[in-house]
């Protein structure tokens, strides 16, 4: 496909030499900020992805935690499995267990050695995730905008805070991210070329989307309208089967969503965890939504969930339980205050505050420049993907961190590459110094990019006064309050920590806060993460005398000798 370019500034091989070197900067500030011993692992990596995915691996067991898709799994413990000689009992009592993070601790600390090793190279593999995703934006954006563009998408792409944080995590949320851009690049390149090499190109990269996370069911939809868009420019006797096509392209995704889970057949709830509890949830829901339900209809509806064979069934059990999940919602913090029921500004605040003013900047730029020159079918095309993602985050109940928006980025970033047009006078000067100041962010932050908030709020410092959760703190920081207790000839502290990950691995000597102390402090050093700073009454009265990676503040009320 054509670049779109007016002037060429850059011959071919001089364009492919900054995007190498973008992507190289990029790959080293990702791998250094989680050298082995720099970063504790996060809440999710241990309880929810990486030792799952091993059990995945090696196991089998697809139903011990359906909560995810399996693809970011099976990347997690793929260098695992490969590269290191680990295990687990066979007995699966071991694994199926109903504190997930319990068995998550035992499989790095009690099961197995090395679990720095082992956490650094689970997370080699989203790293490469990353730079496959820095790909894809580069040849979608050359192919809408033409070198100079596509280079100034991967230079934003390359340094932005919130992609490098995700993308040397093993979580979900850089695959989704991922997948959903190539799914949506290939998807233009079908409305473009009908070929069938294009449907099944589209329609395989639409099935990675869906094994990557079940928020990209709204992949179906969009594309549904997104096609319907295309309807005034198809000649009449081709809709029907443009949308016969399509069709096709959603055939393809089911079929190799279908292979990534083993292509198992099994009933719903068949070997399923907690089944009495998912069984009674699943009554209460035909009781909301079938007035007339009754005990046969009850019946009838357990046989099906426990005997009846269904392709998928896995993967519907799971979609079931995040449908439930973002109804039911979760414990959100959100301008100081914590709630259960979501807030509508949510991401309107996160978007604000967690992307660096530059980018910013550079996006209202792309945005003005469709809206003079007016919305051609590319654009119309972004602007689709940033509304779906953006709406239905901000009106879920779920909210549990700006991570959730993480696949709108590289569309933003494709658009705002727009704003190289504006390279000419007078627009040269402040151009060049915003690029500073965004490359500057890049290397200033680092290795803390969880904990990025902009200088509309002061900065990370204050980040915890505005949101909370994988926003700033995901108990990422242990190993810096290892290093702030040596420094500082600390035997021990008192420690309310956030996370999954065991402390005393880290060479952390600790206690619990007893809870007289939660309201009044002893000659102690406490050392509380800031997600359970409400928990502390005295917290709100005294100023910490170490914030650390800006997730962990440390009190010292040790009386002077």
């Amino acid at each position: 496909m054509p670049a779109v370019t007016s002037t060429r500034i850059m011959n071919k091989k001089q364009v492919y030499i900054l995007a190498v070197l973008l992507l190289s900067f990029f790959t080293v500030l990702a791998v250094t900020s989680v050298w082995p011993g720099r970063k504790s692992a996060t809440a999710d990596e241990l309880a929810h992805h990486i030792p799952v995915g091993y059990v995945l691996l090696s196991k089998g067991d697809l139903k011990m935690d359906p909560s995810q898709p399996p693809l970011a799994r099976y990347l997690a413990a793929l260098p695992l499995v490969i590269f290191m000689d680990l295990s687990i009992p066979d007995n699966e009592d071991q694994w199926r267990r109903e504190d997930r993070s319990e068995f998550g601790r035992d499989f790095f600390y009690k099961f197995n050695d090395h679990p720095d090793r082992m956490l650094f190279y689970s997370r080699c593999s989203f790293i490469v995730i990353g730079l496959l995703c820095g790909i894809i934006l580069f040849v979608m954006a050359r192919s809408f905008y033409g070198d100079r563009a596509a280079l100034f998408s991967l230079f934003l792409y390359s340094f932005s805070p919130n992609i490098i944080a995700h993308t040397r995590l093993s979580t979900v949320d850089m695959t989704a991210t991922c997948f959903i851009l190539l799914s949506v690049y290939t998807f233009w390149r079908f409305l473009r070329k009908r070929s069938l090499k294009n449907i099944v190109i589209a329609g395989g990269c639409l099935g990675l989307a869906q094994l990557s996370k079940y928020t990209s069911l709204l992949l179906y939809p969009t594309f549904i309208f997104l096609t319907a868009l295309e309807i005034p420019s198809v000649p009449e006797g081709e809709r029907a089967r443009l949308f016969k096509k399509l069709f096709v392209i959603f055939a393809c995704s089911i079929i190799l969503l279908w292979a990534g889970y083993g292509f198992d057949s099994d009933p719903i709830l068949n070997g399923a965890m907690r089944v009495q509890e998912k069984l009674g949830i699943a009554h209460s829901f035909a009781q909301k939504l079938i007035p007339f339900w009754n005990e046969n209809m009850s019946r009838v509806l357990d046989h099906v969930l426990l005997n009846v064979p269904v392709p998928l069934g896995t993967h519907m059990q799971g979609t079931l339980g995040v449908m439930r999940h973002g109804y039911e919602g979760h414990s959100v913090y959100f301008l100081g205050q914590w709630s259960g029921k979501g807030n509508p500004l949510y991401f309107v605040l996160s978007f604000m505050v967690k992307t660096p003013i530059p980018s910013i900047l550079f996006i209202v730029a792309g945005f003005f420049l469709v809206f003079k020159k007016g919305m051609r079918r590319k654009e119309r095309f972004l602007l689709t993907l940033i509304a779906v993602i953006f709406l239905t985050a901000s009106l879920s109940k779920l909210q549990l961190g700006h991570r959730y928006v993480l696949p709108m980025y590289p569309f933003c970033f494709i658009l705002a590459g727009r704003s190289a047009e504006l390279w000419k006078k007078p627009y040269k000067i402040p151009i060049s110094l915003l690029m500073v100041w965004y490359l500057v962010t890049a290397f200033w932050i680092w290795p803390d990019y969880i904990s990025y908030f902009n200088e509309t709020i002061g900065g990370p410092a204050n980040g915890y006064k505005y949101l909370r959760d994988s926003n700033i703190d995901w108990g990422q920081d242990l190993p810096a309050l290892a290093e702030y207790m040596r420094e500082n000839d600390m035997q021990e502290v008192r420690l309310m920590y956030f996370g999954s990950a065991e402390p005393s691995e880290h060479g952390i000597r600790y206690k619990p806060l007893e809870e007289s102390e939660t309201i009044f402090p002893g000659s102690n050093v406490y050392a509380i993460s800031v997600h359970k700073l409400e928990r502390v009454k005295w917290a709100r009265y005294h100023e910490p005398d170490a914030k650390l990676g800006y997730s962990i503040f440390v009190y010292d009320f040790r009386e002077d000798e």
